[in-house]
């Protein structure tokens, strides 16, 4: 094992152990602030649309193991995360886990296009 292969290891094992504390600070991607169900809306309407079968009326129905990564890489980062209750973000997580199955980083990058449209949309922005 090299030492690449050993920090890819590490990372992982670090991801699906448990999540990380939200952290103050600038995200990696230029994401704007929206309240939860803003981008939770959002973010089903692109899942429903990038899947031929995302999940029901209840909820999406992601590939399990991608739930972590949603969850880590997408929703954690997300600017506004903190002020979210555990049930907005448990639903997120599900839908961007859709999104990252079907479209990968294109879906995570789509989302956040269409968030920032949405801001620019509503009168005074949102949060």
């Amino acid at each position: 094992m090299d030492a690449d292969e050993a920090q890819a290891r590490e990372y992982l094992a670090a991801l699906v152990s448990g999540p990380e504390p939200i952290r103050p600070g600038q995200p990696a991607l230029a994401v704007p602030e929206q309240r939860a169900e803003v981008v939770i809306a959002v973010a089903r309407r692109l899942a429903l649309k990038a899947a031929p079968r995302p999940g029901t009326a209840a909820g999406p129905n992601p590939a399990p193991e991608l739930l972590s990564v949603a969850e880590a890489l997408v929703v954690d980062e997300h600017p506004a995360a903190a002020d979210w209750s555990a049930a907005d973000r448990d639903r997120l997580v599900g839908w961007v886990a859709v999104l990252i199955e079907h479209r990968g980083e294109d879906g995570v990058q789509d989302l956040v296009r269409a968030l920032a449209a949405e801001l620019r949309d509503e009168p005074g922005g949102s949060r």
